[in-house]
């Protein structure tokens, strides 16, 4: 199947999904604590951040913050959220509105913007309201600020491996399995059902703007062995660079996320087989 061709069929079982407010990645349509939606979160330093019970803190003082105020990503994916203060950060307190308990994120010193990586579990509903708080360096504590986020519903599994980029350019996601087949936007479905279900941006025609993509084994079906996860920048369709966020689950295992970019002055290679740069490599089970 073609990119654009591929592309439309997830945006179609996507919006079917919405509408019907169902959870195609194994889902329901609620949780009661925030780990049960985000299962890590990291600074922009790469530090985790630390889990606290209970309700967020009371506002104190005023602090300016500014986050988007909508956000996309896909349940068992990541998401970098971008949070701005007129004044220096020091901490950052991450929850999800109707859920107890929230994550605390430390903030190198100097830092009036930050970029905070959430990673999502792969149960999810069609939305998430996330919350924000700002500690700054007098001790004031901002008033929560929040981002509704659009979750595009993918299929999940034994393994479920994604990535998620900031800009509106086309970015692909290849695995090669352990019987060297590779799964990419020219070969969506291995043998052992191992699949691509979503392919965001592709060819630059159209821009979606879901700037993720997917692939996962069902339960039951990845084959054991070594499995090498790629990133190939296929085309720069804005010329400016990208921040890219690579995810892998791997059940009962923690999520591994991986972080990488692309120059603006890299316009692309339109890469097909092999292409790409590695960014992991995992065995399984």
């Amino acid at each position: 199947m073609s990119k654009r061709g591929t592309l439309w069929m997830s945006i179609v079982v996507g919006a079917l999904c919405a509408v019907m407010n169902l959870a195609c990645g194994g889902g329901g349509n609620g949780h009661r604590g925030v780990r049960e939606a985000v299962t890590g979160v990291r600074g922009p330093d790469g530090v985790a951040a630390t889990f606290h019970e209970g309700k967020l803190p009371d506002p104190v003082g005023t602090v300016d913050v500014t986050v988007p105020g909508t956000n996309t990503a896909i349940n068992g994916g990541s998401t970098m959220i971008a949070v701005s203060s007129t004044s220096e950060i020091v901490k950052i307190y991450v929850s999800i509105q109707g859920s107890d308990g929230y994550w605390e994120v430390t903030v190198p010193a100097g830092t009036t913007v930050a970029d905070v990586l959430l990673t999502l579990a792969q149960q999810l509903p069609a939305q998430l309201v996330i919350v924000f708080q700002v500690v700054d360096a007098a001790g004031n504590i901002s008033q929560p600020m929040t981002v509704t986020t659009t979750i595009i519903q993918v299929k999940t599994g034994d393994i479920q491996i994604s990535i998620s980029w900031d800009t509106d350019n086309d970015i692909d996601l290849h695995v090669v399995d352990p019987n060297a087949f590779e799964i990419y936007y020219g070969d969506t479905l291995s043998p052992e059902e191992g699949e691509l279900d979503l392919d965001s941006n592709a060819a630059c025609s159209p821009i979606d703007g879901i700037n993720n993509e997917n692939i996962l084994w069902p339960i039951g079906k990845a084959p054991a062995g070594t499995y090498n996860v790629l990133v190939d920048n296929y085309e720069n369709c804005t010329s400016t660079a990208t921040t890219y966020v690579v995810t892998v689950q791997k059940k009962g295992q923690a999520p591994q996320t991986f972080m990488g970019s692309f120059a603006a002055t890299d316009l692309g290679d339109t890469g097909g087989a092999g292409d790409g740069v590695l960014i992991t490599t995992f065995t399984y089970p």
